[in-house]
């Protein structure tokens, strides 16, 4: 029995061996995204260039309404990473991350791009994002995004210009909630992490999709925690957003436990009720 222990102990340590190996062999710092999401990019036969494959802006002659379209699809094939949709300069970031010859991003600004790619290259490279766990990624993606300083002026529209959108949060430092929300999308999208996004047009927040549980969190008071999402949250209108249609068309059931799912859980309240809280150093 000892013999066979062994042998099966050693034969594991080959194949993280060999995978470890295969890894370094692989992975290209310059262009970490490379060989890993050539497939999200496509042309769009509305505008003759490259574009995110899931962008509803591509499905113009699909049908009337490009939002239904895109749910309709990442309920059947069950994928909510395709609930995203990536355009402009992220874009092509992420296309100069996988060295992918795009073609109608040249208009982007240059230096903007620059910047932003070194931002995100270095955030790819600075952990095992490939074999880390969903959770792992979701923890990096938190502290990423939260590097920056939430900024909310005093003007009618309630922040500063730019600091709705990924570039402002990653690269200038300063987020409004939907910078910080913007910023979280891309990043999860080069590591392969579901990502929706829950709230009004007050106030939006990520959500990310770890081990079947979607949960919640708060980037603008800088939480070190995550709680289950309640993914039903209706908008203005009393609908369902986004993700509630996309987790009601596959029958999701926000779980009343997650007891043993993840480390360090402590409970406080929610709206008066007892709920758990997913703590993150």
């Amino acid at each position: 029995m000892k013999k066979k222990l062994l042998v099966a102990a050693m034969s594991a340590i080959l194949v993280i061996g060999t995978a470890i190996t295969s890894f370094a062999d692989t992975y290209d710092p310059q262009y970490p995204l490379k060989g890993y999401m050539e497939s999200w990019f496509v042309t769009s036969p509305v505008t003759g260039t490259t574009a995110w494959k899931s962008d509803p802006e591509n499905f113009f002659y699909e049908a009337n309404s490009h939002m239904q379209y895109v749910l309709d699809l990442a309920v059947k094939n069950r994928d909510p990473l395709s609930l995203n949709s990536i355009g402009g300069i992220d874009l092509a970031v992420m296309a100069k991350l996988t060295d992918y010859p795009a073609t109608g991003l040249e208009g982007v600004d240059q230096g903007k791009l620059e910047r932003m790619t070194t931002e995100v290259r270095n955030f790819l490279n600075s952990f095992d994002w490939r074999n880390a766990t969903d959770y792992e990624k979701a923890v990096r993606i938190a502290k990423r995004i939260t590097q920056a300083d939430y900024y909310v002026s005093s003007d009618q529209y309630g922040m500063q210009e730019g600091t709705q959108y990924a570039y402002g949060c990653l690269v200038e430092g300063k987020a409004s909630c939907s910078g910080y929300d913007s910023a979280a999308s891309m990043l999860a999208a080069c590591v392969g992490l579901p990502i929706s996004s829950l709230g009004s047009v007050n106030h939006t927040y990520p959500v990310f999709l770890v081990d079947g549980v979607w949960l919640a969190y708060e980037p603008t008071s800088k939480d070190t925690y995550f709680t289950v999402a309640d993914v039903y949250e209706k908008n203005v209108l009393g609908d369902y957003q986004l993700l509630g249609k996309y987790c009601e068309g596959t029958s999701y059931e926000i779980p009343t436990s997650v007891e043993g799912k993840f480390p360090n859980i402590t409970y406080g309240y929610i709206y008066g009720e007892r709920a758990p809280f997913i703590k993150f150093k």
